[in-house]
């Protein structure tokens, strides 16, 4: 069997269907048809695309169709994918085909498939109970990762936030301060776009787009810093041995926006100082706080997406970010960096 006899059975499955739920996103507006048999899938990956469900005629053709089930709610049992050879990261470079792509983690119950001729996504999974929580916080990412090959798109593993029409893009890997500082700035008026995955469009401008409204905060920083936002935390039963999630639309209604023109690339760090400061970085070290992360999560395409992210971090200027202790200082250097750079 090969991945397109693998992808096309499992399609046809789908295709079978008496019934289904539909929904229509815009992502970078670009119109996404998403359908399901199963509820339960369904209430566990809608909220963190809330924000980009639209109301559109069924007869609008979408660029990008996904497919998504568990095993229940389908004819015939789907299996695994069965060749060898799949690494940690999902990617199994003997399979790797023109048109269909496979993301599998053989200890995962679940299956990530893309097919660039028919632009459609499949997501299969052996139960709703089978899914990793984080999954759920960025759904159908590895999808839309795959999708965005042949756009002038990219998935970038970065924050955003934007004020007055000044956009700052914040990549960083874990423990850097990226989500914390975001986060940090939502709350002090800040208009928020991700603090984890965005879109970037590039073009004659550097866009980057609202992709996921999922907030993930690990509880000893809960509890020193947004102890206040309890209340509104999705996993209350859960996020002491996972991480708190939030839906930002719950917590600040009127912060989300769905795009914003990138002025600059911020790299943060944690200074174990007391004052925050900002310094010019270059290219290279842009590239090296978005890429190693990005590629690492998403397999795929390596080079493209690498050639992608070159270009958004030659196309912009770079600052370091040393982020000090305190957190009156840390609010009023970003406005005064703000102000004095880009107004």
């Amino acid at each position: 069997m090969t991945p397109t006899q693998y992808f096309n059975e499992a399609l046809s499955q789908f295709h079978s269907l008496a019934s289904f739920h539909k929904d229509q996103l815009s992502i970078a507006d670009r119109l996404v048809r998403l359908n399901t048999p199963s509820a339960n899938l369904r209430n566990l990956f809608l909220p963190s695309l809330a924000h980009l469900i639209i109301d559109v005629e069924d007869d609008n053709a979408p660029e990008l169709t996904i497919w998504y089930a568990e095993q229940a709610h389908l004819p015939k049992k789907l299996t695994a994918p069965i060749w060898d050879g799949f690494n940690a990261q999902g990617y199994n470079s003997s399979i790797d085909e023109d048109d269909v792509q496979l993301f599998f983690q053989p200890w995962q119950k679940q299956v990530f498939l893309y097919s660039k001729s028919k632009n459609v996504g499949i997501y299969w999974v052996r139960s709703a109970e089978d899914v990793p929580w984080w999954e759920c916080t960025f759904s159908f990412r590895i999808i839309f990762h795959l999708w965005t090959e042949a756009l002038p798109s990219q998935l970038v593993h970065a924050g955003a936030m934007a004020k007055n029409g000044v956009g700052i893009l914040i990549p960083g890997q874990s423990g850097s301060g990226k989500s914390t500082s975001c986060l940090n700035l939502l709350r002090n008026g800040y208009n928020y776009l991700g603090d984890d995955y965005v879109w970037v469009e590039i073009g004659a401008e550097i866009k980057v787009f609202s992709l996921y409204q999922t907030a993930k905060i690990e509880p000893e920083n809960l509890d020193k810093r947004f102890a206040d936002w309890k209340p509104f935390i999705v996993n209350k039963a859960e996020y002491l041995y996972q991480k708190a999630v939030f839906n930002v639309n719950d917590l600040f209604p009127k912060a989300c926006i769905s795009v914003s023109t990138i002025s600059a690339i911020l790299l943060p760090k944690v200074a174990h100082q007391i004052d925050t400061v900002f310094r010019k970085a270059n290219p290279t070290q842009a590239l090296m706080a978005m890429a190693p992360t990005t590629l690492h999560h998403l397999p795929h395409n390596r080079q493209n997406a690498y050639q992608k992210m070159m270009r958004i971090s030659a196309a912009l200027p770079s600052y370091h970010w040393d982020l000090g202790f305190d957190e009156k200082q840390f609010i009023t250097s970003f406005n005064d960096f703000i102000e004095n750079e880009f107004m």
